[in-house]
């Protein structure tokens, strides 16, 4: 076995056919790409090294930077903030204090500052900004349509979707893409039933440019 260091577009199916691996051969390889009971595949990093079969491998392959957001050696660092919030929910009586957190990072106070606020979009603000980087400093999902720069899918993209209903009062939904699938995005996000929870998301309600935002 050698390793690969993924490039920004890669995907398990396109890099097991550039090593003449079947899919099976590479998850075989990298049992921790697939999430257990699933069957789900994560959604790679640019940077992450993966194990693939010796021939036409001659060790780490660097991830061109001009095609990359940015290489890590681990998840981008707002990522695992978010991770940890994983559970975060509000309360039945009186509001839950982290999520006030959330909403405080984007200026909300007064008669806002409740966790029955929308707050989906704050909670990317605070993870982004907790990690050390530029947030948008909105709590309104159609603000983050032009934010930073356009990517491909990546780990930790920030994902921005439409409206999930005609009715729907909010301006759409926004998370962390986590993985995907065929008619699916699985998003680390806030304000999802309430709480912080990786659920997935209906791919046709991505906004329809650039879904997958990153901070620089």
């Amino acid at each position: 076995m050698a390793q690969y260091s993924v490039r920004s577009g890669d995907n398990p199916s396109k890099i097991a056919a550039a090593f003449g691996m079947t899919l099976d051969q590479f998850q075989n390889a990298n049992p921790n790409l697939v999430e257990w009971g699933t069957g789900k595949w994560k959604v790679l990093f640019p940077g992450q090294l993966v194990n693939v079969d010796d021939a036409g491998a001659a060790g780490p392959i660097e991830a061109p930077a001009e095609n990359a957001p940015q290489n890590f050696v681990a998840p981008p660092p707002w990522m695992q903030i978010a991770i940890m919030e994983v559970g975060v929910q509000e309360w039945a009586q009186g509001d839950n204090p982290r999520i006030l957190e959330y909403l405080q990072s984007c200026g909300i106070g007064g008669n806002l500052l409740h966790d029955e606020t929308a707050w989906c979009a704050a909670f990317v603000n605070w993870c982004v900004q907790r990690a050390g980087f530029k947030a948008q400093h909105s709590a309104r999902v159609s603000d983050w349509w032009s934010w930073g720069r356009p990517v491909v899918p990546t780990y930790g993209a920030i994902c921005i979707l439409q409206p999930l209903t005609v009715d729907q009062a909010g301006s759409g939904h926004i998370g962390f893409l986590h993985a995907e699938d065929d008619t699916n995005v699985w998003l680390l996000s806030g304000n999802s039933h309430n709480q912080v929870r990786i659920a997935p998301y209906p791919r046709a309600k991505l906004i329809p440019n650039a879904p997958f935002r990153w901070p620089f």
